[in-house]
This record gives structure tokens, sequence and C-alpha cells, in this order.
């Protein structure tokens, strides 16, 4: 039986009520930060910085040399996927290049290596060297969320280790749009998630990650998006098998809708994408037909041609995704499952939808020109292609693409691939002393 404590004041009496036991006030959510909280880091990126007053460089020159110190140059959170010591975070947090730290909840640092990186998808795998076994966080899943349900943060926000928080599930599914690209099927939580945050583990009740906290929406409070652990996950067995994440290939090219097309389609307005083109031996094939209208994906209504394939790039291969379509009069739902876009095929779109063709000079054949081994000669340029239509000549050199530099028909089919979901590329083209970026559509 609880007992209630009186005291008597000059000013009266005063009750202080009782305010139950430890374990009465054991809650699932404490449970579940108890369980969870060791696996939680802090990741640190240091650098060799440049240190010293604004004329360091005058008295360099006359001998005196500069001060240069580390410097943790970002800061970020993690959480421990395998007792191994892989640590998943966000790519942001370790961008910017430099030796990375973790630092555990009982204060033990250790070095850690980046095993893979997918800037496109904000995420990144460390390891942990440590001789022994670390605590790690179990796993949950995603595609079962429930809008409303409760979610718990993990992270260090402003360098506050181990701050938690909690919140509900608020949205789905949700779209993020930068200047470079658009960000889709965000965990949207009010959960408080601040910068530090970012990497962190979104927990449900249970204490199994369900996601990785990524963002905050900058013009309001209480908004956060995470990447549900269902994507993470896939992108995360890319990185470990293969060093990089696989690129989809869905085999069905699009357009926008145009005024016009929308009226012929007896369409409200215009909004989603026009199946253009469907490759005969393709995931869409048999699923897909020209003249389709994709209206939505996963239940997500679609602005453009572009937003559709911004979405379907941000999966990997092997996974389903549900398309909207109206198809005459009819709804019809198609559940496609991403192929694998290989580098010859992301070289053969280099043709097909620009009209270039390009050869790998060996070693020899480079030198004689004065090149490095490796470059890329355009052997042939399609008549009346895009490519054609802006000036590109057999006999111009192609020296990057989407301002990464290229060398070896490896690295052109990989870079082909990144820029093929993302609808657009960029070409470095040389001739003789002149440069020039010239930019396409697929």
């Amino acid at each position: 039986m609880c007992m209630r404590l009186w005291v008597a004041a000059v000013v009266g009496v005063l009750l202080f009520p009782c305010v139950g036991t430890a374990a009465e006030r054991r809650t699932p959510v404490v449970e579940a930060v108890e369980r969870v909280s060791a696996s939680v880091v802090s990741v640190r990126t240091q650098a060799v910085v440049n240190t010293g007053d604004a004329f360091g460089w005058f008295f360099r020159d006359f001998g005196s040399s500069r001060e240069r110190q580390r410097e943790t140059v970002s800061q970020g959170s993690g959480v421990i996927i395998d007792a191994k010591g892989y640590v998943l975070t966000n790519y942001h947090v370790i961008a910017v290049g430099g030796d990375v730290e973790i630092e555990l909840a009982d204060g033990r640092r250790l070095t850690a290596e980046v095993v893979g990186t997918a800037p496109d998808h904000d995420l990144a795998v460390l390891l942990a060297k440590s001789s022994a076994a670390l605590p790690y966080v179990p796993m949950g899943q995603s595609s079962d969320l429930m809008i409303g349900e409760t979610v718990i943060a993990i992270g260090n926000p402003f360098g506050l280790s181990h701050t938690v928080t909690t919140g509900v599930v608020s949205a789905l599914h949700r779209l993020i749009r930068t200047d470079e690209r658009v960000y889709t099927d965000f965990i949207q939580t009010d959960a408080s998630i601040n910068p530090g945050n970012s990497g962190g583990p979104l927990l449900n009740i249970n204490g199994q990650l369900i996601g990785v906290n990524t963002a905050i929406y900058g013009k309001a409070q209480g908004i956060g998006f995470a990447i549900p652990i269902d994507k993470a996950w896939r992108i995360v067995n890319d990185l470990l098998k293969f060093g990089e994440v696989r690129r989809p290939f869905f085999g069905f090219e699009v357009q926008d809708l145009t005024p016009d097309l929308a009226q012929s389609f007896a369409l409200k307005d215009s909004a989603g994408a026009l199946v253009a083109e469907v490759d005969a031996k393709g995931p869409a094939a048999g699923h897909l037909k020209e003249g389709d209208v994709v209206v939505a994906v996963a239940g997500e209504r679609l602005a453009s041609a572009e937003d559709l394939r911004m979405r379907l790039g941000d999966e990997t291969v092997g996974a389903k995704v549900a398309l909207q379509l109206l198809r005459g009069d009819r709804r019809v739902t198609e559940t496609l499952v991403a192929g694998e876009l290989s580098a010859a095929e992301a070289i053969g779109l280099l043709k097909s939808r620009i009209g270039v063709v390009a050869e790998e000079l060996d070693a020899a054949s480079a030198r004689s020109v004065g090149m490095p081994a490796g470059t890329l000669l355009v052997k042939s340029v399609t008549s009346g292609s895009p490519a054609a239509q802006v000036g590109i000549r057999r006999g111009d050199w192609l020296r990057a693409i989407n301002s990464e530099k290229i060398f070896g028909r490896e690295a052109l089919g990989k870079a082909m691939a990144r820029s093929y979901w993302r609808g657009r590329v960029v070409l470095l083209i040389q001739r003789g002393r002149v440069w020039q970026q010239l930019g396409f559509q697929f």
C-alpha cells in the first residue's frame, strides 16, 4: 500500500502524492531504451586542418610552417547492426572524408573503416575495429508500420549523447525534394529529431530497428523523417556483398502527359506518366503496355515522368513495386520486380538514347595521343541523334559524366547506370583545347 507524506508548514499543509515504484513506472519505452541504448553510437569524422592566423600563408613562404591539427569536422549518430561491429549511419555524416571514430555508450572509442556508401540513398556502412563482440540492435520491419503507433528515436543531437525522444508515426511513404534530387518513401514522425540525430535508430515499442533517422523539416518543428529499415537493409546487403548498390531496371520508358495527351486519354489533369515503350525482355514485359498511364506508386500519386523515374530509382534490385495505372477506362494495379541494369546495358543507353558509341583506349594507344590509359574516344555518332544535334563528332573525347571523371568501359557503365534512373545525363566532351558540358534527357 502506498503511503503519503504530509508536511506541516507555517502557510499550511503540503501533500506529496505517491508517484509509484520503479517497477510501476517501467513502461515499454523504458524497457526498449534499456535494451537498445548500448548499440547506439556517436559517429565522428576527423581530418587534419590548417589553423593559425589569416596571414599564415605569408609567413609560410618564408620558411614558417602553418600549424596543422586534427579537428572533428562532422558528427552524427549510428547504430550497430551486427556483433562483428557493422554500423549503419547516414552518408552525409561521413561524406566530408577523413578518419572515422565511433563512441559507445560506455565511453569506449573505436576507429572505424567505411565499408560502403550509397550517396543517392544517404546511407553508409562502417566497420568498427573491436576485438570483442559488440552489442547490436534487434532488427524489425517497416512494411507493417501503422500511422499513430509509438516510435522511439535515440541519437546525439548537438553532441548530447544518447538522447531519447518519443513520438508516433505521423505518415508513411513521404517524398522529400531537394535541389539535386527527390528522396522517396520516408517515414514521417513527430519524435524530436535534431542535428546530430542523423544516422541514429528509429525504433518501435519493442525496441526493434524500423528506420534510420535522416532529416528534419527546416520550416517546422516536430516533423522528422527516417529511411524505412526494409529499404535500408536491402541497400546494406548490396554494400556488404558487392561494395556498391546495384542499380534497378524496370524495362520501360515514360514521357510526361501534356494537357493535350491528358485530354485524349479523358484524364482530369496531366499528373502522371505515359508509358511510351516497354522492353520485351525487361521486368515490365507482360505487366505494362504502351499507352498505360502510371498515376501512382505504392498508393502515392505521381506528378510527372521525372517523379516516377526518381521513385523507381530509389528502389533496389529485387524490390517489388506496385504501380497504379489507367488502362483505357479501367484502373489496374501491376506489381513489378526490379531487375538489374548491367554495365553493358547501361553503355547501350549511350548509343540508343544519346547516339554516341565510345571506345576505351589501351595504354599504348593513349600514350601515342598524349592521353591517360582508359580515356574514352567517341568512335561514332548516330546521324540525327541528340548527340549529333548538339555537335558531338567522331574523334571527340568523352572525359566525364555528371562531373565524374571517367576512365574505362566499366566506369562508363556504372556512371550511365546512375544517370539512367535520374532521367538525364551531362557529358563532358573535349575537342582539342575546347571542353564543353552537354546535357541530355533519357
